[in-house]
């Protein structure tokens, strides 16, 4: 039992170490996902385009913090926006 909680309080460790810029673009890729999933319900390859939308969005947000307010391109970023892309298309098909 105590190897249990030794792992788990080492994962909320590391999750705590995360900048709380990364969960806004993971709380904003999945919105945009679960919206964009919603739109497209239609069409039938709808996780596609919702997920290359939330990708476009974050590499876009991204350049203009590069090129227009001198900040770093942060992969980490566009990352955290795409795991919340998949989330939100996982809430789409429940």
């Amino acid at each position: 039992m105590k190897n249990f909680l030794d792992c788990v309080y080492r994962i909320f460790r590391k999750i705590a170490t995360i900048g709380s810029d990364k969960y806004l673009h993971l709380i904003a890729g999945l919105i945009v996902a679960f919206v964009l999933g919603r739109l497209l319900a239609n069409v039938e390859a709808w996780a596609f385009p919702a997920i290359t939308g939330v990708l476009l969005l974050m590499v876009a947000k991204e350049c203009v913090d590069y090129y227009l307010r001198d900040e770093q391109f942060d992969l980490k970023d566009v990352a955290a926006g795409l795991v919340g892309a998949v989330v939100g298309v996982i809430l789409c098909l429940l």
